[in-house]
């Protein structure tokens, strides 16, 4: 004899005090991990735009090793307009909005690389802009003239970088190396600074000036220094 089977059913589903928790608990789980996925990306973002500009760093050091000039050398001391490289094209909208007044202040060479007249090769002070920026990729990357720089083997670099992970162009001092200053150990950097490539980061504003020693403290840009010639004074 088959004994009866009770089914016990909530025809009406979910109870109201159900749904709201459960959509309660969704709410607190998206604040909650929200942000912890836009700072991972953002941590990932941060560090391919330091292997870039590692990469374009090498690039610029195989350039120099095979012509004995840095790449720009050739066009900034020829022409007073051109003041810093870029890694991709410079446009209002890639240029990363600057704090205060970083950028090179005005000096002259004390002695220098190929072009460059001792005591009297000089730069004024100035900021990045669209129409003093040359993008070194063109450079590294397409053959120059060989009278500007002779025994070039390039290309230098596998792929063209044209902005950062944010759409910024990267920015490049390049002055310091091949025009040296005078510099103490209060300012190491002189005022021309240092070979930065240098990416402004998520908020495409650059908070490290070319004469730090390293990246900003509290910010979030990210770049490599390159060498400098200088002469140390007292």
């Amino acid at each position: 004899m088959d004994r009866p089977t009770t089914l016990t059913r909530n025809a009406s589903g979910f109870s109201l005090v159900e749904v709201v928790v459960a959509v309660a608990a969704a709410v607190i789980l998206a604040a909650i991990l929200t942000p912890m996925a836009f700072t991972w990306i953002d941590e990932s973002r941060i560090a391919r735009a330091h292997a870039d500009a590692a990469t374009v760093a090498a690039a610029m050091a195989r350039f120099f090793q095979d012509t004995k000039k840095w790449p720009g050398q050739v066009e900034i001391l020829d022409s007073p307009a051109i003041r810093f490289l870029t890694v991709g094209d410079a446009t209002p909208d890639s240029l990363p909005t600057l704090v205060g007044t970083i950028g090179i202040g005005a000096a002259t060479c004390v002695d220098g690389l190929g072009g460059v007249q001792p005591g009297v090769t000089s730069f004024a002070s100035a900021t990045p802009t669209t129409v003093n920026t040359l993008n070194v990729t063109d450079l590294l990357q397409v053959p120059p003239p060989a009278a500007d720089y002779p025994n070039w083997k390039g290309p230098y670099l596998s792929s063209e970088v044209q902005s950062d992970p944010w759409g910024s162009v990267y920015l490049v001092n390049v002055i310091p190396l091949f025009c040296g200053e005078t510099v103490t150990q209060a300012a190491p950097g002189g005022s021309l600074g240092f070979g930065w490539i240098m990416s402004a980061g998520p908020n495409r504003t650059l908070q490290t000036p070319f004469t730090a020693v390293r990246v900003a403290v509290d910010s979030d840009d990210a770049g490599v220094p390159l060498s400098k010639r200088v002469v140390q004074g007292s």
